[in-house]
């Protein structure tokens, strides 16, 4: 006989079974691993929204067309060239109470806005060059493509959340004032 030793039956078979085992166990940690590193960029490391972020950039108050009182006042993006009026407030999910968005055009003119991409309900007003508010269109309808036009040409649109025109008791014939800028 030589110096070989012999094996005892089933013994290849349990030595790959533990082989087996290790290689699987291996493979877990690897993914447990793995999982806990795209988690940790999708949580703490990328934004994971593309919603546009809120920036003030001006102040818009809401007067009485009687005695010119404050009825409100809020903070607002202002959308003055064609890319920023075209983006409007489209893809926000979210707007606090307080917040819209001050559309200012160059000229009077007979306005129309849609719905198109706007996930939030709106107050959409439109208002001449004197500060009056000659149409208010309340609580539009998300992801509409229905024109919404201005009765009257207008200079300046504001878009709030919707129903803040009632909430606030904003109606045509009231003015508005505006402040860009810090």
């Amino acid at each position: 006989m030589s110096g070989k030793k012999k094996q005892k039956p089933g013994s290849k078979r349990l030595e790959k079974k533990k082989q087996t085992f290790w290689s699987q166990k291996n493979i877990a940690i690897a993914v447990i691993v793995a999982v806990a590193i795209v988690t940790s960029y999708f949580l703490f490391f990328r934004n994971t929204s593309d919603e546009p972020k809120w920036v003030k950039e001006g102040e818009v108050t809401f007067l009485n067309k009687d005695d010119k009182r404050t009825i409100s006042k809020i903070e607002v993006e202002v959308a003055n060239n064609p890319s920023e009026r075209m983006q409007g407030l489209m893809y926000r999910s979210e707007m606090d109470e307080d917040k819209g968005m001050l559309f200012i055009f160059d000229s009077m003119e007979m306005q129309s806005f849609w719905m198109k991409n706007t996930i939030l309900p709106l107050d959409i007003m439109f208002i001449d060059n004197k500060g009056v508010i000659n149409t208010i269109h309340k609580n539009t309808i998300p992801y509409s493509e229905r024109s919404l036009p201005s009765k009257q040409k207008s200079q300046f649109v504001v878009e709030v959340n919707g129903g803040f025109s009632d909430r606030h008791g904003i109606k045509e014939g009231d003015l508005i004032e505006y402040k860009v800028g810090p």
